[in-house]
């Protein structure tokens, strides 16, 4: 970590126009007098190798990568960290000692880190249901299996898709149609799915929930209003959008970066 440098950040993504990370990313620059430029690229998938290449060539310290990218992430990736590898996905990149360019994927830890701390819920022993079988599914489930949850429902239009992901013990791949039949009663629902964007949401029904489960969005701000909506109709009290998961995330991604850990108290209300 240096001071008196303004080190180059970056997401990578489409679309990223709406992203707070910028925002989120200069308060931990303050909490350690650092300089930092954190730009927002939005790139198409065929020109994302090569956008990304030449940040880093061009000086980058570090960068961040969103929906569509985060699988092809893995590609430009000379070494990529166990969990990403489970993932299959990558959000975090740095160069290491060698100037090679290295992945990581913080969204399972972020993910976990914000429903132990806002969400006030434990995994442990209970039963899971996502909805959707893209990157940010792929993102989370390793992190969950950490906390020993009972089981996990993967849920998708594609079943091979979601059987991709569901291939570890106490998970399971089904698709909507089989969900509709399926007499689970679940604890935790998340919604994985980036149609948000188009003000859309993936269904469950009203007999998944009990009195006391929780539905979560990945995305956050508008993007996470139609799950939420949904949500609440069918009568669950205790909803979140990924705000929370989005700053815990991001503070794993800044420690891999510079080495320290910053402190996500109190972000939530300044951005």
């Amino acid at each position: 970590m240096t001071k008196n440098k303004i080190h180059k950040l970056a997401l990578f993504g489409h679309p990223v126009k709406h992203s707070l990370s910028p925002q989120i990313h200069q308060q931990f620059a303050r909490q350690f007098d650092l300089e930092i430029d954190y730009q927002l690229i939005d790139v198409e998938e065929e020109d994302f190798l090569q956008q990304v290449t030449a940040f880093f060539h061009a000086g980058g310290h570090g960068a961040n990568v969103t929906l569509p990218h985060k699988q092809q992430a893995k590609t430009i990736s000379s070494k990529i960290s166990k969990i990403a590898k489970y993932s299959q996905a990558v959000n975090t990149l740095y160069l290491n000692a060698k100037a090679e360019i290295c992945g990581d994927n913080t969204d399972g830890y972020g993910f976990i880190a914000d429903l132990i701390k806002r969400c006030q819920f434990d995994c442990k022993d209970k039963n899971i249901l996502i909805l959707g079988a893209g990157g940010a599914a792929q993102g989370i489930v390793p992190a969950i299996l950490s906390r020993n949850p009972e089981n996990i429902i993967i849920a998708n239009r594609s079943l091979d898709n979601a059987q991709k992901i569901a291939k570890y013990k106490h998970t399971q791949a089904v698709t909507f149609e089989q969900l509709d039949e399926y007499d689970q009663v679940f604890d935790l629902i998340i919604h994985a799915s980036s149609i948000g964007h188009q003000g859309k949401t993936l269904e469950f029904n009203k007999a998944h929930v009990h009195d006391k489960s929780i539905c979560y969005d990945l995305s956050y701000a508008k993007a996470a209003v139609p799950f939420l909506l949904f949500s609440k109709k069918q009568g669950v009290m205790r909803t979140y959008d990924g705000i929370g998961m989005l700053i815990e995330q991001a503070a794993k991604s800044f420690q891999i970066w510079f080495d320290v850990k910053p402190n996500t108290q109190g972000i939530i209300t300044t951005i």
